[in-house]
C-alpha cells in the first residue's frame, strides 16, 4: 500500500479527503495529515509518505514552497497540488518541482483519483527503474568478479600472457597486483569418511579468512573441494601469520575439521604470481608433514633448499612420524638415523637442520602430551631450548634419539598390539555408548593421538570409528524400541544421542525404517 499525506489548513477539507475516497481501492492508505507546509515537513520523517496531496494556499508555508522542499529533500515523494486559482506561473513552478498534477477546486473524486493513479504509475516506474539498475549493477559486479577470478587463475597456472596484456587486464578489471601475497589453503576432516563433502567447509573457511583479514582484497582460486589459493592484495606486513592463525583457530571450532595455510613471500610483480603460488604450496605441504601442530607457516620459515631436496626431506620426515605413531621403536630409531644421513648428505645449512629437528621434536612431544606426561614435556622443552642456543648438530641428534627412547619408556607400545588397542576401544564404547564419545576422549583412553587412532581403527576393522559408534547406539536403540514404551526422544537420550531429529535420521539411514515404524513392525 502507498502511504498518502493530506496537507490543508482547513480540517473539514482534510476530513472530506480522508473519508470521501476509497483509498484501499487505489492501493493507498492515509498515513498522516498536516495543517500547512511546515507541519508537513515536520511529520514526513515519521510518516514516510509516498504521495503528498497539498492545498496551494495556506498560512505559513504554502503548497508550492512545500513542493520545492519535497523535490529538494525527498525527490521520490510525489506531490499533487489542489488549487482554486489556475495560474500559468503556478504551472511553471510546478513543472520545475516535478509536481505530478494540479487538481482544481472544488475537487471531484474522479479528478483526484486520476491524479493519484498518475502518481502511482510514476512511483511504480521509478521503482522498476531502480530495481533494474540494481540488478544490472549486481550483474556487472558479478561479471567483473568472475573475470578477475579467471585472470588470477590464468596467472597462477602460468598461462602464456604478455606483459602488456597482463597490465592492460589489471587496468580494465580494476586490480592492483603490485603488492600481494599468495596463500595455499586446505581443509580436511580429522576423521576420514568416504562420503564426506568438504566443499561447504572450504567455502566456510574462505569466508572466515575473508573476515579475519577485512582490510585487504582477496581473490580465491579453487583447486578442488578441499584446497584453494587465496591472492591477498596487501602491503608487506608482519601481521599476516597472526591473522591467518586466527582464521585457523576459528575453523578449528568446526567439529572434526582443520585448516592448513601456507604463505608465500611478499611479491610486487603480477608476472611472478605463479612463483608465489608455488611458495605458498611448499609452505603448506611442509606444515602438513613436518609441522602438523603449526598449521600456518610462511615460505620464509621453511628450510631454503631446492625443491627436490625438500620433497625428499619431507618424505623421510613422514617415515619417522609414521614409525613413532605406529609404536615401533626400532623402526623409529632407524628412520631417525636415515634422516640424519639424508641431512648430512645434502649438506644442509645449520639453521635449516635445526628447523627440521624441531619438527621431529614437535610430533614426538605431541605423543607425550596425549599421555598427559607434562613433566617430561616441560623438561625436554627446556633441554631442547638450551641445545638450540649453544649445542652442536651432533648434540641435537643425540638428544632426539634419547627423546624418542623416552617416548617409548612412557608409552610401552610393545605391550599393546593393534588388536588389543582396538579391543579396548570397542569395549569402552560398548560400556559407555550412552555418554558423549569424542575421538579425543577415546584416543586419550588408549594413549594415542586422535588422528592415529582414527586411521588405526579404520585399518584394523575396515570401518570408520564414528560409524562403529553409530552402529552400537542404533543396536541398543532397536532393543529399547522393541522392549520398552519409551518415547523416541527418550530412546535417543538413552543411547547417547541428544538430538532426536539426528537420531531419527541416523536410525532410518542404518535400518531403512523410522523408529516408530520399526517399533510396530513384525
Amino acid at each position: 500500500m502507498l502511504k498518502v499525506m493530506l496537507v490543508d489548513n482547513e480540517a473539514a477539507i482534510r476530513k472530506g479527503l480522508a473519508h470521501g475516497i476509497r483509498w484501499e481501492n487505489l492501493g493507498c492508505t492515509v498515513a498522516a495529515q498536516a495543517e500547512d507546509g511546515e507541519d508537513a515537513l515536520a511529520r514526513i520523517p515519521q510518516a514516510l509518505p509516498d504521495i503528498v496531496i497539498s492545498d496551494i494556499r495556506m498560512p505559513g508555508m504554502d503548497g508550492l514552497t512545500l513542493a520545492e522542499e519535497l523535490h529538494r529533500r525527498w525527490p521520490h515523494i510525489k506531490t499533487i497540488i489542489l488549487t482554486g486559482f489556475p495560474d500559468f506561473s503556478y504551472a511553471q513552478k510546478a513543472i520545475a518541482y516535478q509536481v505530478v498534477d494540479f487538481v482544481l477546486k472544488p475537487t471531484s473524486v474522479e479528478q483526484l483519483t486520476a491524479a493519484i493513479e498518475k502518481a502511482r504509475v510514476r512511483i511504480q516506474e521509478e521503482r522498476n527503474q531502480r530495481k533494474l539498475r540494481s540488478e544490472l549493477a549486481s550483474r556487472s559486479e558479478e561479471n567483473l568478479s568472475l573475470q578477475q577470478d579467471m585472470f588470477i587463475r590464468d596467472l597462477i597456472h602460468r598461462a602464456r600472457l604478455s606483459t602488456l596484456y597482463v597490465y592492460s587486464c589489471m587496468a580494465q578489471l580494476q586490480m592492483d597486483l603490485r603488492s600481494y601475497y599468495v596463500l595455499s589453503l586446505t581443509v580436511a576432516p580429522l576423521e576420514r569418511e568416504e562420503e564426506t563433502n568438504c566443499l561447504p567447509f572450504l567455502q566456510g573457511a574462505q569466508a572466515i579468512l575473508r573476515d579475519s583479514i577485512p582490510d585487504y582484497k582477496i581473490w580465491f582460486v579453487s583447486e578442488g573441494d578441499q584446497a584453494c589459493y587465496a591472492v591477498l592484495q596487501a602491503p608487506e606486513t608482519q601481521e599476516l601469520l597472526a591473522l591467518c592463525g586466527e582464521a585457523v583457530d576459528a575453523v578449528g571450532s568446526i567439529p572434526r575439521y582443520q585448516m592448513t595455510i601456507g604463505i608465500s613471500l611478499h611479491h610486487t610483480d603480477p608476472l611472478t604470481l605463479a612463483d608465489a603460488a608455488e611458495e605458498a604450496e611448499q609452505a603448506r605441504q611442509f606444515a602438513d608433514y613436518a609441522h602438523p601442530e603449526q598449521p600456518v607457516i610462511g615460505y620464509a620459515d621453511i628450510p631454503t633448499v631446492d625443491q627436490e631436496s625438500m620433497a625428499e626431506t619431507i618424505q623421510v620426515l613422514q617415515q619417522v612420524r609414521t614409525a613413532v605413531e605406529h609404536g615401533k621403536p626400532d623402526v623409529a630409531q632407524k628412520s631417525l638415523q636415515a634422516l640424519f644421513r639424508h641431512i648430512h648428505m645434502k649438506k644442509l645449512p645449520t639453521g635449516e637442520i635445526r628447523s627440521i629437528y624441531i619438527s621431529v621434536y614437535n610430533f614426538c612431544s605431541t605423543q607425550l602430551f596425549w599421555n598427559r606426561d607434562t613433566e617430561n614435556i616441560s623438561g625436554s622443552l627446556s633441554a631442547l631450548q638450551a641445545l638450540l642456543q649453544s649445542g652442536s648438530i651432533r648434540e641435537l641428534e643425540e638428544y632426539l634419539c634419547a627423546f624418542v627412547d623416552l617416548l617409548y619408556q612412557q608409552r610401552d607400545y610393545r605391550l599393546e598390539s593393534p588388536e588389543d588397542l582396538i579391543k579396548a576401544v570397542r569395549h569402552h564404547i560398548q560400556q559407555h555408548y550412552m555418554e558423549e564419545l569424542t575421538l579425543e576422549a577415546l584416543a586419550d583412553k588408549v594413549h594415542l593421538s586422535p588422528s592415529y587412532l582414527s586411521k588405526l581403527f579404520k585399518r584394523e576393522t575396515g570401518e570408520n570409528l564414528s560409524v562403529y559408534i553409530q552402529g552400537v547406539r542404533i543396536r541398543q536403540a532397536k532393543i529399547l524400541l522393541r522392549t520398552t514404551d519409551l518415547k523416541t526422544y527418550e530412546v535417543a537420550e538413552r543411547v547417547g544421542i541428544s538430538d532426536p531429529v539426528y537420531f531419527s535420521r541416523t536410525f532410518k539411514k542404518i535400518t531403512g525404517m523410522k523408529p516408530k515404524d520399526f517399533r510396530h513392525a513384525e
